[in-house]
């Protein structure tokens, strides 16, 4: 077709847009971002638990979500953003699932205290096999001997977790003199060690059965085993199984507390029964039953607050046993229980606040014969003949969450300190003075920046106190809470015992730490690699034999000491 003009007519060019596949630039710049912010914060942990009051805990979960989010986005690109051929998006996106998916079955997350992540493991790495309970033993211990040197309860005989029989730990070369006398699997269970004369009991689960045992400390060999039927873990499976509380020995025998109420009298020379009760029934507590991670039967308090199940140690009171109570929420409860030594009957209920995870100690302040006691908020002391209620002073916590778990600490005849972790936590110097007969407690000072104490108790030892803060070592001068040093390391929520001016921390990863004592820096004198497994449990001195376990392997330790001098 020829125009008017004569010039043929043009062809409209017709363009066609071809997306092609986009480079991920957002999704790379938010990447790299993240981890940029993940790697800050671990390296200012520190500030940030100070600032926020958000520990090392906290953090991994948030970057845990972080993570997952930017799983998700990435996936969300591929499929909706990158442009690729369907048949390349779909590729794409069942690489990335088929990946993470391959990950979390190939590898397997070891967790450390609570969420923390301390390494991935491969699969076909054997965990060890639930103890049995069928041990045929025909030993006995001897109980009734006692020394000096003996631990025979929580945190030892001074039940403040110093070491004061005179004691000092050899400082030169004292992680290379050190060695490892045995070591061997135990069962589930945050326990501690009790000693006396060569032996020392605990409690561990060995499969449905919470069993107390004792074993000769020089060889590890069990020597006798009571069982009861029981297994606790709480709702959330955080705490995991096994009983808590640490046993009590007295006069050839052994007093102690399952982690869902039983409380049991053995013959310390063979781990029979003397008596027995359970605090279910006298506190009105009903128990749930759920199937366990493990295929047994779990048990846990269906009507309380008490979440993480019992873990306060029994504490001898002249011819009176005195364990912490509770009871159900809203109704009537009683924070301590008292029962006969020899027979096991109830002898009186004191007080009605709600029990956490400390254990009753026995002191003199103000001129007052006591027992103290960390409540649920509460801090508190009882007149051991009768279980009055001698003064009270608030504390923040709640037994179902950021939970009180840390002894009350005695500073002077008047001064008690408290101290507790999660974001609420910290300490608080408290001040008791006679006021018209009666006993009234006040704040000297409180930090919420010091003794943020998870599930440990700070060592006082001139002038100071020595504490794991939310995973920091960290020394807190005790006349005004101020921070003299803080240090960051391989600690996790361990456990600290003073020998003289030696600081013992055994870190929740199983290495232990030989610190100085010192207000003026962090001090380590060498550290050891112990143990496997979780290391709540806290640390058994008795002589120059150090007992450690965790929920799945104990050890002995020979610690080079500094022989006494005869007086």
């Amino acid at each position: 077709m020829i125009t008017e003009s004569g010039t043929p007519p043009q062809t409209a060019e017709v363009t066609i847009s071809v997306r092609r596949p986009g480079f991920p630039v957002k999704m790379t710049i938010l990447t790299v971002l993240l981890i940029v912010v993940a790697v800050l914060a671990q390296v200012f942990v520190s500030e940030i638990e100070d600032v926020l009051h958000l520990g090392l805990d906290v953090i991994m979960v948030v970057t845990a979500l972080c993570a997952g989010c930017l799983i998700v986005l990435w996936l969300v690109w591929i499929l909706w953003g990158s442009r690729w051929r369907w048949w390349k998006r779909l590729v794409g996106a069942l690489v990335l699932v088929f990946a993470v998916y391959a990950l979390l079955k190939i590898f397997r997350p070891v967790h450390g205290g609570d969420v923390n992540l301390v390494r991935f493991e491969p699969i076909w790495v054997q965990r060890r096999s639930v103890l049995t309970t069928d041990v045929l033993l025909h030993a006995t211990a001897d109980l009734a001997v006692e020394s000096l040197t003996d631990f025979p309860r929580f945190l030892g005989s001074t039940q403040n977790g110093m070491v004061a029989n005179g004691q000092q730990i050899e400082t030169a070369g004292v992680a290379e003199n050190a060695r490892i006398l045995w070591k061997q699997p135990i069962g589930a269970g945050w326990s501690g060690f009790s000693a006396r004369n060569g032996y020392a009991v605990t409690m561990e689960q060995r499969g449905d059965q919470e069993c107390v045992t004792c074993y000769e400390i020089q060889t590890g060999e069990l020597k006798w085993i009571s069982r009861h039927a029981a297994c606790h873990q709480d709702k959330m499976g955080l705490g995991r199984i096994g009983p808590r509380s640490t046993p009590t020995i007295h006069d050839g025998r052994v007093y102690a507390v399952g982690a869902v109420g039983n409380l049991v009298c053995l013959n310390g020379a063979d781990g029979s029964l003397v008596w027995q009760q359970d605090l279910n029934v006298i506190l009105g507590i009903k128990l749930s039953e759920v199937e366990g991670s493990d295929g047994f039967k779990t048990q846990f308090e269906e009507n309380t607050r008490l979440a993480w199940a019992r873990a306060g140690a029994p504490l001898v009171v002249d011819e009176t046993l005195v364990v912490a109570g509770g009871g159900p929420e809203g109704e009537t409860r009683a924070t301590l229980l008292a029962f006969d030594l020899e027979t096991g009957q109830l002898k009186w209920k004191g007080g009605d606040a709600m029990i956490a995870y400390g254990s009753p100690i026995l002191v003199t302040l103000s001129g007052q014969r006591q027992i103290l006691l960390t409540c649920e908020s509460q801090a508190q002391g009882f007149d051991p003949a009768t279980g009055e209620l001698l003064w009270s002073h608030a504390r923040p916590g709640e037994s179902d969450g950021g939970a009180n778990t840390s002894q009350i600490s005695v500073l002077s005849e008047t001064d008690v300190l408290t101290s507790k972790g999660y974001p609420d936590g910290g300490g608080e110097r408290i001040h008791l003075e006679q006021q018209g007969g009666q006993l009234i407690a006040s704040s000297v000072w409180s930090s919420s920046k010091v003794l943020k104490t998870k599930l440990t108790s700070p060592i006082i030892h001139g002038g100071y106190a020595y504490s794991l803060s939310n995973g920091f070592m960290e020394c807190a001068r005790l006349s005004d809470g101020a921070q003299m040093w803080k240090r960051r390391g391989r600690f996790g929520h361990g456990q600290v015992l003073g020998v003289g001016n030696v600081i013992l921390l055994h870190s929740e990863s199983g290495e232990l730490f030989l610190l100085e004592a010192t207000p003026d820096e962090y001090r380590e004198l060498g550290t050891l690699k112990t143990i496997d497994g979780v290391c709540w449990n806290t640390l058994c001195l008795t002589g120059n034999k150090l007992l450690v376990r965790s929920e799945i392997e104990a050890a002995c330790l020979e610690i080079a000491m500094i022989p006494t001098r005869p007086l």
